[in-house]
C-alpha cells in the first residue's frame, strides 16, 4: 500500500463500484462468456479490466459498476457476439433482460420491434456533403458570394500558405483570383458582390495587410494593416471589415473602415482569443465566443453607430464545446466543429435560445475546418480532411548524433507523456480507445494499458506521485474540467475540485503532499494548490499561471504565465517575487530537471541552464511539435510530441440545408 493510499479518509467521493471481480474466471462468469473472449474484449473493445501491477502478467480485477455500463454501451448497437464456448447465461445484472428476449424472440419480431422504436425515434435529416475542390493541397478559408452561387477560398500546397481563388458552384474549375507572393487568407465579399477583401501576411514580425480586390479580378486597394489578423467579416451596410487581432494575450476583435482604414475595438483582449463572431444583418448586435481551455461561453454586445460597443456582453449560451463557429444570416443559430485534438465529433448546430440543445448536421471522426453558411442559410461549405495525430517520440540526451525516435505512435493520437518515478513506465494521453483517456505503457514501449474509462470529452494531463502510487489528471466527465486522482495500477478514480471553475493541469510537490492545478476561479488563470488528499485551495501566483512544476530541490516553483505561450517564471516555493526563465514557449508543458528547464518554442527543443542562465537549442523537428515535453529521471532521454497532419483538405459543399 502507498503512503498516500494509506492516508486516504472515509467521505470522499469514489467513482465505480467497491464489488471487485478479483480473477479473469470471475470476470468471465459474471458476463457469462468465455475467459478468452473476455480477454479480446480487454484487448479489442476496451473492456474495463485493471491490472494489480504494471505488466500482462499480473493479477487482474474489475468493478461489476463499470463492467455494467461497458455492456450497456455495447448492447445499445443491438448486435451481441456469439460465443462459441458456452452460451450466455449469466449476464451483468440490469442488462440481462434485454438480451434474454432478444435471445428468444423471433426474427420477424425483431424487425417488428426495431420498426417501431424507430417510427417513435426523432428523425433528424441526413446530409450528404460533396466536394467542392479536388486540387492536390489545401482548400480552406471558404466564403460565399452574396448571391450564394460562386464561393472564394484559400488554395496552397499546404496547410500554412496558400493564395486566393474562386469557383462557381457547379463549375469544373477554378482561377486564381490574386498576383501577391506572401501567403494570403479569410477571404470575405462584400455585400453587393463586387469586391472581396482577404488578408496577405507579411515577414516574421511585420504586420498583416488588410487588402481589397474586385471580385472579377484587377487592381489591389490596400485597406490597412492588422497583427495577426484572423477571422474576416464584412458588415451588411459594406462600411466595415469586423475582424480578431492581436499577438497573444492581446487578441480583441476590432471593426475596420473600408474608406479609412481606421480601426477600434469592439470587444476587450482576451487571453485566448475567440473561436468565432458574427454580425447581425442590422449591426445593432455582435455574437461571439471565447476560446481557451474548457467548453465555451457565447456572448453578444449591443452596438451603437460606428460598430462602438453600446453596453456590457451578455452570455446567450454557456458550456459549449466547440472549437470554430459562425453565426447565421439571421444571427439565430450557431453552426460549429467540435472535436477533441485528433478525434472530431464533427459540424453541429444549435439555437442562440436558452434550453436549445446541439443538432448533429454531419457526424464523422475527419476533420474539419473553417465552416461558412450562405446569406439564405441553405448551402454550407467547409474543410475536410482526415484525423490529424499526435505521436511520442524520444531523443537520446547528452549524445549529439543521438537521433529521435517514435516511442508511442497509433493511429491515433499519443501524447502529454509522463515518466513514472523509477523511469520504468509512461502514463500518457490518448484517442486510442476513440474516447480522450489515461494509458500506461512500458519504459520502451510495449504493453500499453488503459487507465482510466471516463468517455469523457478530454480525460488528460497525467503525473504521478513521487511515490509512484498515484497518477493525477484532468477530466471533464462531470462536464467540466475538474482534477482526479487514480492509483497507477488501476481502481476508482477520486475526484479532488469541486468548484464551478474550470480546475486543470494538475502536478504533485516532490514530497507528495500538495497538488498545484491552474484554475480561472479569479476569472483568470492562475496556479493554485492543494493537499493531495482533497481539501481548501490556495491561490499561489497573482500575475498569471497556468502550468506548474516544482524544482527537484523544492526550492522553486516553476510555471508558465499563460497557456502555450510564454513566458516561463519561477519563484520561491514558499512566496516571493519571480524571475524570467524564458521569454516565450510553446506546446503548453516543459520539462524540469535537476540542471535546467526543457521548453519548446516552434519546431524546437531548447535547454535553459540554471547554472549560467543561457539557452540552446538541442533539437529541431521537421514537424509541427505537439503537446508533452518529459524528462526521464535518469537524465537520459526527453520524450516530445509531434503533429502528423493530413496531407491534403478538400472543400464539401451541402446544398439544401433547412
Amino acid at each position: 500500500m502507498s503512503r498516500i493510499e494509506s492516508r486516504m479518509t472515509p467521505g470522499r467521493e469514489v467513482t465505480g463500484s467497491q464489488q471487485r471481480l478479483d480473477s479473469w474466471k470471475e470476470i468471465s462468469a459474471y458476463l457469462g462468456k468465455s475467459v478468452r473472449t473476455v480477454q479480446r474484449w480487454e484487448r479489442t473493445e476496451g473492456l474495463p479490466v485493471r491490472r494489480l501491477g504494471q505488466d500482462g502478467t499480473s493479477p487482474v480485477f474489475a468493478y461489476k459498476e463499470e463492467l455494467d455500463a461497458w455492456w450497456q454501451q455495447q448492447s445499445r448497437r443491438l448486435s451481441p457476439e456469439p460465443d462459441v464456448a458456452e452460451s450466455d447465461t449469466a449476464m451483468p445484472s440490469g442488462t440481462k433482460s434485454l438480451w434474454q428476449i432478444f435471445a428468444i424472440a423471433s426474427l420477424a419480431g425483431v424487425i417488428a420491434l426495431g420498426a417501431a422504436v424507430w417510427s417513435l425515434w426523432p428523425q433528424r435529416a441526413a446530409y450528404r456533403p460533396v466536394p467542392f475542390t479536388t486540387d492536390h493541397g489545401w482548400e480552406v478559408h471558404p466564403a460565399f458570394s452574396p448571391d450564394a452561387r460562386r464561393i472564394a477560398y484559400v488554395g496552397g500546397q499546404n496547410r500554412g500558405t496558400g493564395f486566393i481563388y474562386t469557383k462557381a458552384i457547379g463549375g469544373d474549375s477554378s482561377a486564381r483570383l490574386t498576383k501577391g507572393t506572401e501567403s494570403e487568407r479569410s477571404p470575405v465579399w462584400s455585400p453587393d458582390g463586387k469586391m472581396i477583401a482577404f488578408f496577405r501576411r507579411a515577414a516574421e514580425g511585420q504586420a498583416t495587410s488588410l487588402i481589397m480586390v474586385p471580385a472579377a479580378g484587377g487592381p489591389e486597394t490596400r485597406i490597412g494593416e492588422v497583427v495577426q489578423g484572423g477571422t474576416l467579416v464584412w458588415s451588411s451596410d459594406g462600411r466595415w471589415l469586423v475582424a480578431t487581432e492581436g499577438g497573444v494575450k492581446e487578441r480583441a476583435i476590432v471593426a475596420i473602415s473600408v474608406l479609412s482604414g481606421a480601426k477600434h475595438r469592439v470587444t476587450e483582449p482576451y487571453e485566448f482569443g475567440y473561436c468565432g463572431f458574427g454580425l447581425a444583418a442590422d449591426l445593432g448586435r455582435l455574437i461571439y465566443c471565447s476560446g481557451g481551455p474548457g467548453p465555451s461561453t457565447i456572448f453578444e454586445v449591443k452596438l451603437g453607430p460606428g460598430l462602438r460597443p453600446a453596453g456590457q456582453p451578455r452570455a446567450l449560451l454557456s458550456n459549449v464545446w466547440l472549437s470554430e463557429m459562425i453565426i447565421t444570416a439571421d444571427a439565430k443559430e450557431i453552426i460549429y466543429t467540435n472535436g477533441i485534438y485528433s478525434e472530431s465529433d464533427g459540424l453541429w448546430r444549435r439555437r442562440l435560445s436558452p434550453g436549445s440543445t446541439p443538432e448533429p448536421i454531419v457526424e464523422t471522426s475527419d476533420q474539419f475546418l473553417t465552416p461558412a453558411i450562405s446569406p439564405d442559410g441553405s448551402r454550407l461549405v467547409f474543410g475536410k480532411a482526415f484525423v490529424e495525430r499526435v505521436e511520442t517520440w524520444r531523443l537520446p540526451l547528452g549524445d549529439a548524433a543521438a537521433r529521435a525516435s517514435p516511442l508511442l505512435t497509433s493511429t491515433h493520437s499519443d501524447m502529454n507523456p509522463s515518466y513514472s518515478p523509477d523511469g520504468r513506465f509512461i502514463a500518457f494521453h490518448s484517442t486510442r480507445s476513440g474516447a480522450s483517456e489515461i494509458w500506461v505503457v512500458n519504459r520502451d514501449g510495449t504493453n500499453p494499458r488503459r487507465l482510466t474509462s471516463t468517455n469523457a470529452r478530454t480525460t488528460a494531463t497525467p503525473r504521478w506521485s513521487p511515490d509512484g502510487g498515484w497518477i493525477v489528471y484532468e477530466s471533464t466527465e462531470p462536464g467540466q474540467s475538474e482534477v482526479y486522482t487514480i492509483r497507477s495500477n488501476g481502481g476508482p478514480a477520486q475526484r479532488l475540485t469541486f468548484d464551478a471553475a474550470t480546475d486543470a493541469i494538475p502536478n504533485w510537490s516532490r514530497d507528495g503532499r500538495t497538488i498545484y492545478f491552474c484554475s480561472n476561479r479569479t476569472r483568470r488563470f492562475e496556479i493554485w494548490k492543494m493537499p493531495a488528499l482533497g481539501g481548501s485551495a490556495t491561490q499561489v501566483t497573482r500575475g498569471g499561471g497556468f502550468a506548474a512544476v516544482e524544482s527537484l530541490d523544492s526550492k522553486f516553483l516553476y510555471y508558465s504565465q499563460t497557456r502555450n505561450h510564454g513566458p516561463i517564471w519561477r519563484m520561491p516555493v514558499g512566496g516571493g517575487e519571480p524571475e524570467m526563465v524564458a521569454p516565450e514557449f510553446n506546446g503548453l508543458f516543459f520539462a524540469v530537471t535537476g540542471d535546467g528547464v526543457y521548453f519548446q518554442v516552434k519546431r524546437s527543443i531548447m535547454k535553459w541552464d540554471a547554472a549560467t542562465g543561457k539557452t540552446r537549442e538541442i533539437h529541431s523537428s521537421q514537424e509541427r511539435l505537439g503537446i508533452g515535453l518529459a524528462a526521464s529521471p535518469d537524465g537520459k532521454e526527453l520524450l516530445f510530441t509531434q503533429y502528423f497532419e493530413p496531407e491534403e483538405m478538400d472543400l464539401y459543399l451541402i446544398d439544401g440545408l433547412r
